[in-house]
């Protein structure tokens, strides 16, 4: 391979320049239709490519530490339940254990009493007009 000097990386450099300029003021020329061909043409290209073993192994890698991970957090959430099953006391704090999700998640807190309390029944309009003030 030939080396590269410095003229023609700075060429190269401003093709590179002039080829985004150019990208972008053809597709500003296209039609909607048109940008639509060209880019099922880019996903087809990109679809079209082979899958590697690389890329084979590392997704292979990424399943079973996936699947490793459920089943840890699996057996936790039965050992849990189990243990709470036999009467083993929880503590208090921002955990809980769902049962039925089983899952831990944050403690619901209970609602807060007002201090002032809230007027169970609505005014009937009779009752607001009299209580209105007289226009001058």
């Amino acid at each position: 391979m030939a080396r590269k000097t410095a003229v023609s990386k700075y060429l190269a450099g401003i093709g590179r320049k002039g080829g985004k300029a150019s990208g972008k003021a053809r597709m500003e020329k296209l039609t909607p239709e048109q940008r639509v061909a060209v880019a099922k043409t880019a996903a087809a290209a990109r679809w079209a490519k082979p899958v590697t073993q690389g890329e084979l192994k590392r997704q292979s890698a990424f399943q079973v530490a996936e699947w490793t991970a459920d089943r840890v957090a699996q057996m936790g959430a039965e050992d849990i339940n189990s243990r709470l099953a036999g009467g083993a006391a929880m503590k208090p704090g921002k955990l809980t254990f769902d049962r039925k999700l089983k899952m831990a998640t944050t403690a619901k807190k209970p609602a807060a009493r007002r201090s002032v309390p809230v007027v169970a029944a609505k005014k009937s309009k009779a009752q607001s007009r009299s209580r209105r003030k007289p226009k001058r």
